[in-house]
């Protein structure tokens, strides 16, 4: 009865080390953020000032009106260059930092293909509403 035990304790302790260390690593990838690299630099560069969906409603940007990269009103240019240059070079003339140095150019430019996939979605229409059912 007793070896049936120990035999028992013996195979369970690599079974629950293995569960411990399975959920660890469920844990941490949960705590990484987002799977898609362009969207965990933006989230964790640029959401603080431009909000998570781009809008730039938040309460550093509130009346600053190039904070919201949604709404097509751009001060240095929409194109993906001038948002890559205004990432890495900042503007002076305003609250947004210079990234370069900071971030690696691959950042960068995941960065600035997180902007204008914002402001695509943004533009796209929304879908039209199924008419009314008539019933008869």
């Amino acid at each position: 009865m007793k070896r049936e035990r120990n035999e028992r304790t013996a195979l369970s302790a690599p079974v629950a080390a293995a569960t411990a260390v399975a959920a660890g690593l469920v844990l941490a990838a949960a705590a990484c953020g987002p799977s898609d690299p362009a969207e965990r630099v933006y989230v964790r560069k640029c959401s603080a000032c431009h909000g998570t969906d781009g809008r730039g409603r938040t309460r550093f940007a509130q009346g600053r009106p190039y904070a919201d990269l949604t709404d097509g009103k751009w001060k240095h240019g929409g194109d993906r260059a001038s948002i890559r240059k205004l990432i890495a070079e900042g503007d002076p003339a305003s609250p947004m930092p210079p990234y370069d140095g900071r971030l690696s150019p691959q950042e960068i430019d995941a960065a600035a293909d997180y902007v204008l996939r914002l402001a695509a979605v943004a533009a796209a229409p929304a879908p039209k509403a199924a008419p009314p059912v008539k019933t008869p």
